[in-house]
């Protein structure tokens, strides 16, 4: 989770490394233009690396205008207005890298955090279910992920428990999955639980401040005003100027 780039609940940004180098290039220029095109695609990716978003996007512009159905660079314009939160032009990329090559596993789990961020949850289960049963997708966790998460703005909680759950089972280490689980076993009434899966979360990730804000939320429902305080001044101080910062800071 990164800056103005940070998916907080969609997994999509761990899965950086593998996206950009999925999927084959597009068919629709001449053999020279392709070429071009996969050197710009190859320029922005690098840029995107570096954070740089201005060079990115004018190497994907100059990628796309040679080979407009260059599926890898179409890829990363959705990754890159996603992170920018131009949602209806992110899902129109991941769209039409599926319909170019339907088996672009990444492309699909982007597609489904995508979705998930315009609030059409039942579409993103959809188009994320495939994920969960190809055993040659190299990071399942991301996509039970998202499909939990989605379930649970369903207000499905069973549902997105059992898939967050196995989102965890599947990467211990799947901070944004400890953190999400905790928020669903709290609205299923089961805090001891939702504690043990925030304290995982912060632990396993030092720096990640949300499960802080959680945590301090849960402690100041019990009472345990020290807690809750300490729990917010430690998310205000991984996270200041950042909207979850302020909310932290209201609650101290």
């Amino acid at each position: 989770m990164m800056g103005s780039f940070k998916c907080v609940h969609s997994f999509v940004a761990a899965g950086l490394a593998i996206m950009l180098m999925a999927g084959c290039a597009g068919t629709g220029a001449n053999a020279t233009n392709q070429a071009k095109a996969e050197y710009a695609y190859k320029l922005a990716s690098n840029y995107y690396a570096d954070r740089n978003i201005a060079m990115t996007q004018r190497e994907l512009h100059n990628a796309l205008k040679l080979d407009p159905n260059h599926v890898q660079a179409l890829n990363l314009r959705g990754f890159v207005r996603l992170g920018l939160k131009d949602i209806g032009g992110a899902i129109a990329d991941f769209q039409q890298v599926l319909n170019l090559d339907p088996d672009f596993q990444e492309a699909r789990n982007n597609l489904g955090s995508a979705l998930i961020a315009q609030g059409r949850y039942h579409e993103a289960i959809e188009v994320l279910e495939p994920l969960l049963e190809d055993p040659l997708y190299p990071t399942p966790a991301f996509a039970q992920g998202n499909v939990g998460w989605a379930y649970f703005q369903l207000q499905q909680y069973a549902d997105a428990k059992r898939h967050t759950a196995m989102a965890v089972f599947l990467n211990p280490r799947f901070c944004v999955g400890l953190n999400n689980l905790g928020q669903i076993c709290k609205a299923m009434g089961d805090i001891r639980e939702a504690v043990s899966n925030l304290e995982k979360a912060i632990k396993t990730c030092p720096m990640y401040a949300e499960p802080h804000y959680h945590l301090g939320v849960i402690y100041q429902e019990m009472g345990q005003l020290t807690e809750a305080a300490a729990a917010f001044a430690k998310c205000v101080e991984l996270a200041p100027e950042t909207a979850l910062g302020k909310r932290c800071a209201i609650r101290q």
